[in-house]
C-alpha cells in the first residue's frame, strides 16, 4: 500500500501516485469538461444601499443622529461644569477636558450627517474613520459614556449631570448595536457623504 501510494524518485521526493489524485480529482480541474461560468464578485459602493431599505429607515437614522447630538452637547457641558466646579488641581480636570473634545467629535460627525461640508468629512473620515461604521461609533458612544462616570471630585450640578449623560450615552451605545445587529437595514446609509472628486 505504501508504494503504490508514494512513489519515490531521487529527483521527486515524495509524489502521489496518478491513480490516487484522479479519483479526488475535482470537476473544474478536468481538462475536458468546460470551465463553470463564474459571475463577476459584487463590489458594494459606499453610500449606496444594497437592500431596499425600509421606508420609516430615514426617520430612525435622524432619531439617532438627534439623540446623539443632543447627548454631545450634554457630556460637554458636564465637561465645561467640571472644570469650573472643580476645586483645586485634579484629574477630573484632564477627564472633563476629554469629555468636551470627545462631545465635540460626536457633534461635529453627527452635524456632518445633516450638512455635509468635504473638508470637514474629509478629515474626519481620516482621522476617526472608525465613527463611519455603525460598530465604531457604538463602541465610540459606549466609550464616552464611561469617562462621564470619572469626575469624581467636581461639584454637584456636574457630578449629577455627568453620571445622567453617561447613562444615557451607555444606553444610546448599546441601542445603536442592537439596531445594527437586529435591524441592519436601519442602518445601513448611516454616515456622512464625502465628495472625492473637489
Amino acid at each position: 500500500f505504501f508504494l503504490d501510494f508514494f512513489h519515490f524518485t531521487p529527483f521527486t521526493p515524495f509524489v502521489r501516485s496518478s491513480s490516487f489524485m484522479s479519483s479526488f480529482e475535482p470537476s473544474w480541474a478536468n481538462p475536458g469538461a468546460p470551465p463553470p461560468a463564474a459571475a463577476p464578485p459584487q463590489v458594494p459602493q459606499y453610500g449606496t444601499n444594497q437592500t431596499s431599505a425600509p421606508a420609516n429607515a430615514g426617520n430612525v437614522q435622524s432619531a439617532l443622529s438627534l439623540f446623539n447630538m443632543s447627548l454631545a452637547v450634554l457630556m460637554s457641558a458636564s465637561g465645561v461644569l467640571g472644570i469650573l466646579k472643580n476645586s483645586g488641581f485634579s484629574a477630573d480636570i484632564f477627564v472633563a477636558l476629554y469629555m468636551i473634545l470627545f462631545g465635540l467629535l460626536l457633534f461635529t460627525y453627527e452635524l456632518m450627517w445633516w450638512k455635509s461640508v468635504d473638508s470637514i468629512t474629509r478629515s474626519l473620515r481620516k482621522n476617526f474613520g472608525f465613527l463611519f461604521g455603525v460598530k465604531g461609533k457604538s463602541f465610540f458612544i459606549i466609550f464616552i459614556a464611561f469617562l462621564n462616570f470619572g469626575l469624581n471630585s467636581a461639584g454637584e450640578p456636574a457630578k449629577t449631570l455627568g453620571l445622567a449623560t453617561g447613562i444615557c450615552l451607555l444606553v444610546d451605545g448599546v441601542l445603536h448595536f442592537v439596531v445594527m445587529l437586529k435591524y441592519p437595514e436601519y442602518v445601513q446609509n448611516v454616515a456622512p457623504q464625502v465628495n472625492y472628486n473637489t
